[in-house]
């Protein structure tokens, strides 16, 4: 007697950086409108994000859109440090201003508002710095303060191992995070996975069938395409190009996932 198939597993394929890069901009679209990924996450302040915003609003809310909070590489944001800046400033305390850090983080998410006339279906960070400390406490008693309670966070943390750089992410502040989230009702993905070193061009087949084999229902597998052209990097190109491939629905039904209805 065959043994029953296990039941499908509810995933968020999540594309990360929309605006900072045309490439991404147009990698994204395409991925959205063909149901090859169902969330990406907008830095409102990318140089890209108002020449494809109506196209990117069109797609939701099959497509959820969330803030990429963009700290980092942030041209309009005067405080912008590199991440290893943000990993001093937050941890050690060092020339923290936390009352400008407050208004950014409200101007980020009021921005977000006024292009797509809604709050964001959720909130990650660019290089995750919103799970660092001080960052994240601010950014959840904003979202309180706003009456955000509805969306929820991405969490870093995996629940199995999947490589030193996704355990130095996850320990990070997302269990901090997690916690934090729990106290105040807000909800997270359950699983994490995708990180990689975003330069190896070859073997990302590889690497998905793994993560999606292991990743649990609930979970986040996030993931960087970028249109290929001539500013592309190769490991973004390669991502595209096998989301964009019918063997990403084949590699969904061997490994019995689905990526419906994008909520956590």
């Amino acid at each position: 007697m065959n043994a029953p198939a296990p039941e499908l597993r509810r995933i968020i394929v999540c594309a990360d950086d929309f605006g900072l890069s045309q490439a991404a901009c147009q990698s994204i679209l395409q991925l959205g409108a063909a149901g090859a990924i169902n969330a990406t996450s907008c830095a409102v302040d990318g140089p890209y994000v108002a020449e494809h915003l109506p196209a990117l609003r069109a797609l939701r809310p099959d497509l959820a859109v969330g803030l990429h909070l963009n700290l980092t590489e942030n041209k309009v944001f005067s405080g912008t440090r590199p991440l290893t800046g943000w990993i001093a400033a937050t941890y050690l305390r060092l020339r923290l201003d936390r009352s400008a850090l407050r208004t950014e983080i409200a101007r980020q998410l009021q921005r977000f508002e006024t292009l797509f006339g809604t709050p964001p279906d959720f909130i990650d960070g660019h290089e995750h710095v919103h799970q660092f400390p001080v960052i994240r406490d601010l950014l959840l008693a904003e979202l309180q303060h706003r009456g955000n309670t509805h969306l929820w966070l991405r969490c870093t943390w995996p629940q199995r191992y999947r490589g030193a750089k996704a355990a130095v992410i996850g320990l990070l502040g997302a269990k901090a995070l997690r916690r934090q989230l729990r106290l105040r009702g807000l909800r997270s993905n359950s699983d994490f996975a995708g990180v990689y070193d975003l330069v190896s061009e070859s073997g990302y087949d590889t690497r998905l069938r793994g993560w999606l084999a292991g990743l649990a229902d609930g979970g986040v597998l996030m993931c960087h395409p970028e249109l290929p052209g001539p500013h592309t990097s190769a490991a973004r190109a390669a991502e595209h190009r096998y989301l964009a491939s019918p063997h990403w629905l084949a590699l969904q039904e061997e490994t019995r996932v689905c990526l419906k209805a994008p909520t956590a």
